[in-house]
């Protein structure tokens, strides 16, 4: 799913069900995390959370995501 994810993440910047793919790849783990607050607020909170992951989403540039030496270098340098 990984790269599938990857993929849909791109799609998403101009594709509504693309997007709609990937919240609902998210939703279990909204779900889960929605039960740590009391159950009155859980529907406000997930209408937040579903709007930061929209923003999240459309902003996402998957092209300048560091690989694993990228982050040793730069975790390097800020250990100097």
């Amino acid at each position: 799913m990984p790269k599938e994810l990857i993929a849909l993440v791109e799609k998403s910047k101009y594709d509504d069900n693309a997007l709609l793919t990937v919240l609902n790849f998210f939703e279990p783990k909204l779900k889960h995390c929605l039960y740590q607050t009391q159950p009155h607020y859980r529907e406000d909170l997930r209408q937040d959370l579903l709007i930061k992951l929209i923003n999240t989403i459309k902003k996402y540039d998957v092209n300048s995501v560091p690989g694993f030496w990228d982050l040793k270098k730069i975790y390097s340098d800020q250990q100097s």
